[in-house]
């Protein structure tokens, strides 16, 4: 894939920037292009940032199919009245005149008292970026949902479903507490992951520590930077982070020796087309790499290549199964 990095106006070149980095097709080429874009000078950083923060103000109305039809208009027509910075933002963005002035004020009247619960949300696929009232950044991956009701005294969170990372900015007086499922997460400063899944939680620390309770039976562990918990009911067990501690965040997935079948549902979080496996000796198989998420990973290019598997697809699925004679064909 191939995007201009030059252009007459920088907000522009962000704008498409963002975008394609949120899009399934962002690949490592890529990546390195937006690097040394932004090294090349500090106002292409600023412009990324600016372009960040807007995303950030819309919260999750941005995800809506109301804003989708809004980007796909602004995208046709910039907008009369408004100057170049923002008409590309919000061109990009659709956070164009009612979207985009609502979620600055939002911002704007965010303090550190009571107020009314905030709700983020992303689609299968999507990752998303928002800056809390007291500074903490939170991280939204695939098919999440989080829920943040601030008050003078406490800062509370719910994980209610999929992942997401908070950096927590810090404040002893207030703590920061995650609520998942039936356990939490307590926090004052620091980095660290939060996955809600059908059997439990998944606690994953990058900066600081995190103590994790059982709501009903108190303390289970506290868990410090490089540290991982798995908690499935009553059990809890303790690992290193690895590299699933925050991969995702920059649209990684890494499997180490991991079983086809796990590696398969990892991958299916971010896909609208299930990837199945049709023969459980395949399932049992064993794969390692590095992919991106997303419909277009390159994870089922490259299976065929180092495995003896089929990989077909069907409207409504890809599925996986042993390679047959004269019957190997690979999709992405």
């Amino acid at each position: 894939m191939s995007r201009p990095l030059t252009a007459p106006d920088p907000y522009e070149v962000a704008s498409r920037l963002f975008l394609a980095r949120r899009s399934g097709d962002w690949t490592a080429a890529d990546a390195r292009d937006l690097e040394a874009w932004l090294e090349v000078s500090p106002v292409h950083r600023e412009a990324f940032e600016s372009v960040e923060r807007m995303w950030a103000a819309s919260g999750d109305a941005a995800g809506s199919e109301s804003v989708r039809a809004l980007r796909a208009e602004a995208l046709t027509a910039r907008p009369q009245g408004v100057s170049r910075r923002w008409a590309a933002i919000a061109a990009t963005l659709a956070l164009v005149a009612v979207v985009g002035g609502a979620g600055l004020k939002a911002l704007g009247d965010r303090g550190f008292g009571d107020r009314a619960p905030q709700t983020y949300k992303t689609a299968v696929g999507e990752r998303a970026t928002v800056m809390l009232a007291d500074g903490s950044r939170l991280l939204l991956n695939t098919a999440s949902e989080v829920k943040v009701d601030y008050s003078g005294r406490r800062r509370g969170l719910e994980l209610v479903s999929g992942e997401a990372w908070f950096d927590v900015a810090k404040d002893p007086s207030r703590p920061f507490v995650v609520a998942a499922g039936r356990h939490t997460v307590t926090a004052v400063g620091t980095s660290f992951d939060v996955r809600l899944e059908k059997t439990g939680l998944r606690v994953a620390v990058v900066e600081g520590r995190v103590a994790v309770d059982a709501v009903g039976q108190g303390r289970i562990s506290e868990v410090r930077a490089g540290e991982r918990i798995d908690v499935t009911g009553r059990s809890a067990v303790m690992r290193p982070a690895g590299p699933l501690a925050g991969d995702w965040r920059e649209g990684r997935i890494e499997f180490a020796s991991t079983t086809l079948a796990e590696a398969v549902a990892e991958m299916n979080r971010y896909r609208r087309t299930p990837i199945v496996v049709t023969d459980p000796a395949v399932g049992r198989m064993r794969v390692s790499g590095v992919f991106y998420a997303g419909e277009a990973s390159g994870f089922l290019d490259a299976l065929p290549l180092t495995h003896p598997v089929s990989v077909e697809r069907s409207a409504d699925a890809v599925r996986i199964g042993a390679a047959q004679d004269k019957k190997t064909s690979s999709s992405r």
